[in-house]
């Protein structure tokens, strides 16, 4: 069975067109793909009838739009993790759908547990390129005001354009390899973001508090005006770092300058992770048999430079990993204060564009000198929750302390006469949500695979069948659903998410294959799901812990 949200939620498009008398009426889901030809005039009436009363998210064109599907037929995931699932669409601007929106929401009791604190989302889910039903490579982790997006393939702007993601809240970008169907969207999505950006800082309807949500002041002397709505107080250009292979500074460059492209509000820091193995640059092997010749993926090239876009190198450490974001450990001295001007704790999910996660990469085996990465988030230790009426039976008011406890830090008790043990009063604990990301590969050497172990969600590929077998693994360089699952198994995986299909990789019958597949591979220790695009896990407050639930169930 299928769960309640692909029930209400999964996503299909219908594009109907008259020719002739006739209504080819083409019904293109992005979780199946049908086609009927309605040829009397009675059934195309009827066809419009059904189309007036179905739920319209977005319209695009005249006769094209993403509805709601309320009969699906694919079975995408296994019951466990089924309620965690929703759409990413847009909600409805018409009143009488919102009020249906919202009766729908009040029914499924899993769905208010979700928040946005950490979500993933799929905008594309297909293999070497787009199809009908499909898009390609593209995954946004929505983190609760800011959002990173993981491989872009073209189309991706597109895609946005339906969700509820915020071009604004995209504030890093990670490629994991050069190739066409993860690269060739990247250009459009920055151009996209540098737009939003303008339009809203030129916006004078806006007031100066909403704008810091996303623009900090260009100076100490206006920022506490910038909370006042002084129209007169100007903001910093905002700024969005992209990380990837060496080359992907000069194809950004290329791509800009050969468009005339121009970058003027909006900081583009472009950081190129080195000293990996499959490299090519820096005189590596790959480029030996071109003496002579200038290395175009680490070439500078001063007629490409473009104001605003930045170039840095990332070094590679010892363990053969590359470090992209670390933040400090909370301490009671610890304080950062966001857009808002509140002043919170690093480890604060309010913090939105100003939070922090534990970022890391590392090389996957995918062609030889074809350089890939796949990438890990994991947020700091959240902070727990409090039982109050222990807290003050032990003399600590609501106070800031609280803060501080929630996030095991120990304080003095309101008359300073003791200490005050976060042990004592913490109710519940959560630990940190895991996100693992890994592209295109035949291998998933050690570094990576240390990386991804205890994963919330782990992203993996299934472009080929096991049927298949080893020799178009090494060929092609890409991994089928068996070797997934089992993957996600030997590292302890909560949830294993199949993407990067293959364009025939739709129908009830091939997906349930596939996801077969890969149970036989993971032996019931992780849920399993094939992504969809628009499909989103939400992933609760402390991950995953599907044990709790069955054993309740039981």
């Amino acid at each position: 069975m299928i769960g309640s949200w692909l029930q209400q939620q999964s996503v299909r498009v219908i594009i109907s067109k008259r020719v002739q008398n006739r209504c080819f009426f083409a019904q293109c889901k992005s979780l199946q793909c049908k086609r009927s030809i309605v040829a009397s005039s009675s059934q195309a009436a009827h066809i419009r009838h059904q189309q007036q009363h179905t739920q319209q998210y977005r319209c695009y064109g005249s006769q094209l739009k993403v509805e709601l599907d309320p009969h699906p037929e694919e079975v995408v995931a296994t019951p466990a993790i089924e309620p965690y699932l929703r759409t990413c669409l847009r909600t409805s601007i018409n009143a009488d759908d919102n009020s249906n929106n919202q009766q729908r929401t009040s029914n499924n009791d899993n769905y208010k547990a979700i928040d946005m604190e950490f979500a993933i989302t799929f905008l594309g889910t297909g293999g070497g390129s787009p199809t009908m039903h499909r898009n390609g490579s593209c995954t946004a982790l929505r983190l609760g005001g800011q959002t990173y997006l993981f491989d872009v393939c073209e189309g991706t702007y597109r895609q946005l354009q339906f969700t509820r993601i915020s071009p604004m809240s995209i504030t890093k970008i990670f490629i994991s390899h050069l190739h066409g169907d993860h690269l060739y969207g990247i250009v459009p999505v920055i151009m996209g973001i540098m737009v939003a950006h303008k339009v809203a800082m030129n916006d004078n309807s806006m007031s100066q508090k909403r704008k810091s949500r996303f623009y900090k002041p260009n100076n100490k002397r206006l920022a506490g005006a910038a909370y006042g709505g002084e129209d007169s107080v100007t903001m910093e250009k905002p700024t969005i770092e992209i990380y990837g292979p060496p080359g992907l500074y000069n194809y950004i460059g290329m791509v800009l300058s050969l468009s005339c492209s121009k970058m003027n509000h909006l900081n583009v820091k472009v950081i190129e992770l080195v000293g990996g193995k499959e490299e090519r640059g820096f005189g590596s092997s790959a480029n030996s048999s071109q003496r002579g010749r200038r290395n175009v993926f680490t070439s500078h090239y001063p007629e490409i430079q473009t104001p605003l876009v930045t170039r840095k190198f990332l070094e590679q450490n010892d363990d053969k990993t590359w470090i992209i974001d670390a933040p400090e450990p909370v301490t009671a001295d610890s304080q950062v204060v966001g857009r808002d001007g509140f002043a919170r704790l690093p480890n604060d999910t309010n913090l939105g564009t100003e939070r922090r996660l534990h970022i890391k990469a590392a090389e996957l085996d995918h062609l030889s000198g074809v350089q890939t990465f796949g990438y890990v988030v994991e947020e700091q230790p959240p902070p727990g929750t409090i039982d109050k009426d222990k807290a003050v039976a032990l003399g600590v008011k609501p106070s800031k302390k609280y803060g501080l406890l929630k996030c095991g830090i120990s304080v003095p008790n309101d008359d300073g006469t003791g200490e005050v043990h976060p042990s004592q009063v913490l109710c519940n604990v959560f630990r940190p949500r895991k996100f693992s990301l890994l592209a295109d590969h035949r291998r998933v050497p050690p570094p990576m695979a240390r990386l991804c172990t205890n994963s919330d969600v782990v992203v993996h590929e299934a472009t080929l069948s096991k049927k298949d077998g080893v020799d178009r693994i090494k060929t092609r360089g890409h991994q089928n659903a068996f070797n997934a699952g089992r993957f996600a198994q030997m590292l302890g995986c909560k949830v294993l998410a199949l993407n990067h299909f293959g364009g025939l990789a739709f129908g009830k019958s091939l997906m349930t294959d596939i996801l077969s597949e890969a149970r036989d591979g993971n032996r019931g220790a992780s849920q399993i799901m094939a992504a969809y695009d628009f499909m989103e896990i939400g992933v609760p407050r402390g991950g995953f812990d599907f044990s709790k639930k069955e054993s309740s169930d039981k």
